[in-house]
């Protein structure tokens, strides 16, 4: 009996934090710049260092995630998803030496594989998105178009 009330407790405290987690969440997506910058003025190491501490963001949060059948608790999971592919994808890539030209075989699987984990991340996040009515800043939401698997997104040059 006593470990029932516990987990209801804590799941109780968790959907009332909830809110703040998923807007915390939605509001560092919407702070960093690989989520939203064109691929040609990116930089891929400081990419590279901006997904490496949403690693770290994620491990925080998912420690204070009791239900992770939750709307948010699947949202980091989507993200957790989307990051490890984005990583495995550039296993073999020297990050650090990437040159930012579309001539380049390595910058070409760069974009290829920022696009995508973009794409998963915003696909991830859209339920708690629209359950905290949250309208991003920087993110162009509005340049985005789906496209079956993964979404595009269009940069005005």
């Amino acid at each position: 009996m006593g470990l029932d009330l516990e987990q209801s407790l804590l799941k109780l405290a968790e959907v009332r934090v909830g809110h703040d987690w998923a807007r915390e969440m939605l509001a560092w997506l919407d702070a960093h710049r690989f989520m939203y910058f064109d691929d040609a003025r990116e930089q891929p190491e400081y990419v590279w260092k901006a997904v490496d501490a949403l690693r770290v963001k994620l491990v925080d949060m998912r420690s204070r995630v009791f239900d992770m059948d939750s709307d948010f608790g699947r949202a980091l999971s989507g993200i957790e998803t989307a990051v490890q592919e984005f990583i495995i994808t550039l296993n073999d890539v020297r990050v650090d030496t990437i040159q930012v030209t579309w001539g380049d075989p390595d910058f070409a699987t760069f974009s290829e594989a920022l696009t995508r984990m973009r794409s998963r991340i915003l696909k991830a996040v859209n339920v708690i998105m629209e359950r905290e009515n949250y309208a991003f800043r920087n993110i162009p939401v509005a340049w985005l178009e789906d496209s079956g698997d993964v979404v595009e997104f269009r940069f005005n040059n």
